[in-house]
């Protein structure tokens, strides 16, 4: 991919050893080899937290990857200073000169190519011990597989298993301006597949749920299998998950610390802040009290209070503000997972228990799923339901949909569900699109050896 060779190294060299720091330090990636980096044990540490730090960019899992979905879908609408390119993700009318799109796509791509510098080079580091190795190896398989899985839901066909429009696999850093060709969906998907499962035979230590491990492994190859529509496997890896009583949900009354608190029992990968290194998601969603529409540049939607509304008793609700509000924000509201305005150190919830649940819950259907589906809902404040409330696998489904809406809006799972189950023109609108634009610097940068998703 041609906009890769302006990836800085920078991350992967002045990066603390034991906590994801910013960069204060830039260093031109011209000046920096490979043999620099990987010639000690503490150099690949360095580029291990690197890794890291390019999954916290504020256009990635920093903040604006997650909430740019949201917000192009019933759960959300955006405020900002009136800018054209924030009004098309409301509008749901992206175009491929969209710099948020732009922006976050080239974050992701940085991800790749940090995990793919040290995939590419641990073997060469001296005096590295095996278990070391491995693991750290491990750990840059699943976070190349996170990023490529990302880039496929984002910007692929991904529900679409015989479609062209996969992503561009990179798995070397040898030749970044040379321009790499959209793989198909299902190449995609085993490529995915491939790095997720290395890792699994791979990882032999668990340094906690801020870093991948075995189990958040399991926990993202049940998401990526649900996708793809293999239930079966989507089952077993979550079962796994569920079974290995290394997590917990937390009740109608304290699981609201999901988000008050670091590395809840219901985390099983969140990528951790702190006051030094903020986050992007409280000055993005609510950033004081009086705040006005014109500060906040991602908004809960008066459709996200409508579904509330109609769930009585759903403790949920209490994390989305629809009345604490400037009249300029109103009908719409905000978000209250973000708080925490003194040090804006929110975290980034990429996988939690309720969601493994939930995906259990989908893939096994109303035979077996309504235990797993009642399991989050009671946990949340709900009362159970029985089989006799579904006609359908299409009611149980529906289902499952209101409650991940319920359980992870404002966490960036809303697009990707309507997209993979083919309901986005059912409940977006006739014509909107599930996926964005490939960036036209992109198209443009590889003299279109990239190609454009269809409709743009």
């Amino acid at each position: 991919m041609k906009l890769i060779k302006y990836i800085t190294l920078a991350t992967l060299i002045f990066a603390s050893s034991t906590s994801c720091k910013k960069i204060l330090d830039i260093t031109s990636p011209n000046e920096v080899s490979d043999g620099d980096i990987f010639t000690t044990v503490s150099g690949l540490r360095n580029a291990r937290i690197g890794m890291y730090n390019t999954l916290q960019d504020r256009n990635y899992y920093g903040g604006y990857f997650p909430l740019i979905g949201e917000c192009y879908t019933d759960d959300g609408t955006t405020g900002g200073y009136d800018v054209i390119d924030l009004n098309e993700i409301s509008y749901r009318a992206v175009t491929p000169a969209n710099i948020y799109i732009t922006q976050t796509y080239n974050a992701i791509y940085n991800t790749v190519y940090t995990a793919n510098k040290i995939i590419n080079n641990i073997d060469a580091v001296p005096f590295l011990d095996a278990g070391e190795h491995d693991n750290t190896l491990a750990e840059a398989l699943f976070v190349r597989a996170l990023a490529d899985f990302d880039l496929l839901r984002f910007w692929g066909e991904h529900w679409d298993r015989s479609s062209p429009f996969g992503v561009s696999i990179v798995n070397n850093t040898d030749v970044p301006k040379e321009p790499v060709a959209r793989s198909s969906v299902e190449e995609s998907y085993q490529q995915i597949f491939t790095d997720l499962e290395k890792a699994l035979g791979l990882f032999n230590s668990d340094a906690g749920t801020q870093y991948a491990t075995s189990l958040s492994a399991k926990a993202l190859l049940a998401k990526v299998y649900l996708y793809y529509g293999d239930k079966e496997q989507a089952a077993s890896y979550a079962t796994e998950v569920i079974e290995s009583g290394s997590f917990e949900l937390l009740g109608p009354d304290d699981f609201h610390k999901i988000y008050t608190t670091k590395l809840s029992s219901e985390s099983i990968f969140e990528l951790v802040f702190d006051p030094q290194n903020n986050s992007a998601y409280n000055a993005s969603t609510y950033l004081r009290d009086d705040a006005l529409r014109s500060d906040v540049i991602f908004l809960a939607s008066a459709d996200l209070n409508n579904f509330f509304e109609g769930r009585p008793g759903d403790r949920r609700a209490d994390l989305v503000d629809f009345i604490n509000n400037d009249v300029s924000i109103e009908p719409d509201g905000r978000s209250q997972k973000y708080r925490g305005e003194t040090t804006k150190e929110n975290s980034a919830y990429i996988i939690r228990l309720a969601d493994v649940y939930l995906i259990r819950a989908e893939a096994l259907g109303l035979d077996g799923g309504i235990d797993d589906l009642n399991t989050v809902r009671e946990a949340r404040g709900l009362d159970a339901l029985s089989s006799e409330d579904f006609e359908t696998e299409g009611d149980f489904l529906n289902s499952v949909l209101d409650e991940r809406r319920a359980e992870l809006n404002f966490e960036g799972t809303r697009l990707f569900d309507l997209a993979r189950t083919g309901k986005v023109e059912e409940v977006l609108g006739s014509g909107v699109q599930p996926i964005m634009p490939i960036p036209q610097r992109e198209i443009d940068g590889t003299n279109g050896v990239v190609e454009q998703n269809p409709g743009y």
